[in-house]
């Protein structure tokens, strides 16, 4: 495969796994969809500007962009996923004594859902002693047969707004991500809310970093309190 070829694929793969197709990517961009296009054919050379408009379209870093995590280029599961009940894909508990609320996300998701959902969390964290509250975020069970998925750029700009409401609230935030592309996104999303200034986002290809994946909620905050 020649370098064109593979920057190309590399294209693809990021623009599918971040939910935008050709035309979202060139009007996000800036950039022509024909050229798009041909870029990830491997028909064009890319100049060193037009890959950092793309990464930042994609919302990844260019160090990211050469990185060797590779990802499936189908997308057929995200209609799947979004069929199933939210209370399977979402959940969250809030620990009064500790000052904590905690939540997980084992699939893919809708803006509005996280709109939703996002006022049940806030309401929550107003019961809790403003300052010093602590996130506990479980993004690692984000996988469809056996691949990790990502937020869809829709979504990760609903996380955004959540987490500048969050930011004057939160004393600390862990976020447990499915992959190095997760905690890449992750760290982008939280350098532009301000709230990276709180959080540290986790990955490791250790599966035995932290509860198992028939663990409940209950067993992630015995897991959390333990490290």
């Amino acid at each position: 495969m020649t370098i064109l070829k593979d920057f190309g694929l590399r294209l693809r793969e990021l623009r599918t796994q971040t939910g935008m197709s050709q035309d979202t990517l060139a009007c996000r961009s800036g950039l022509d969809r024909s050229y798009i296009g041909s870029v990830e054919r491997g028909e064009r050379n890319v100049s060193l500007r037009n890959i950092e408009i793309l990464c930042d379209t994609l919302d990844v870093d260019i160090s990211y962009f050469f990185d060797s995590e590779r990802f499936s280029l189908q997308r057929s599961f995200l209609k799947r996923e979004l069929d199933r009940p939210l209370a399977e894909r979402f959940s969250y508990i809030m620990d009064r004594e500790n000052n904590l609320i905690a939540w997980r996300v084992t699939g893919a998701l809708h803006p509005d859902e996280v709109k939703r959902f996002s006022l049940d969390l806030k309401a929550a964290c107003r019961q809790l002693e403003s300052k010093k509250v602590k996130l506990l975020i479980d993004n690692s069970k984000m996988m469809t047969k056996g691949q990790p998925i990502a937020f869809q750029y829709e979504v990760t700009e609903k996380w955004e707004e959540l987490q500048r409401w969050f930011l004057p609230h939160c004393e600390q935030v862990t976020v447990l991500c499915n992959s190095k592309f997760m905690q890449n996104q992750m760290n982008r999303l939280a350098k532009r809310s301000g709230i990276i200034k709180v959080q540290r986002s986790i990955y490791s290809e250790d599966k035995d970093w932290h509860a198992d994946d028939e663990s409940d909620l209950n067993d992630l905050l015995l897991w959390y309190y333990k490290v």
